[in-house]
């Protein structure tokens, strides 16, 4: 029982783990974070509206502001998605999901990305990321 268990868990670990991490990363970084970037891009003018009006935050103007944030969510989340300095743009989308929940809006949505986020920076990108790859030894 117990080297049934045991190989029950190497596969988890061998397979399942790095498929749900890269389900993880694309989703957060495409579906929540990269989308919301083009969508702030294609009128960026009403972007720093918004961040006027609805987003201000009481530490940044506007308008670097909404340059950050759109920067942000075009940048990192391509770095997320390839597993490049995974920990660093999940630590970087963790810090705006945070800002996001206590200065802007709200949402018991940004607790599972803030969840997911944090475990990316902890286990980093896993075997299918291009920091697994670029970092391994030869």
């Amino acid at each position: 029982m117990k080297n049934m268990y045991l190989g029950f868990c190497g596969l988890c670990s061998a397979v399942v783990a790095p498929i749900a991490n890269l389900w993880a990363r694309i989703y957060l970084g495409y579906y929540v974070f990269f989308v919301s970037g083009l969508a702030k891009l294609d009128d960026f003018e009403e972007t720093v509206e918004l961040f006027e009006d609805d987003f201000a935050l009481p530490f940044l103007p506007a308008e670097p502001a909404a340059y950050l944030a759109t920067a942000g969510e075009l940048v990192l989340p391509v770095l997320l998605i390839l597993g490049l300095l995974t920990r660093f743009s999940a630590l970087g989308l963790l810090i705006m999901s945070a800002v996001i929940q206590i200065f802007v809006l709200q949402d018991h949505q940004h607790y599972f990305w803030m969840i997911i986020l944090a475990m990316l920076v902890g286990h980093g990108g896993n075997k299918l990321s291009l920091d697994y790859w670029l970092l391994k030894d030869k």
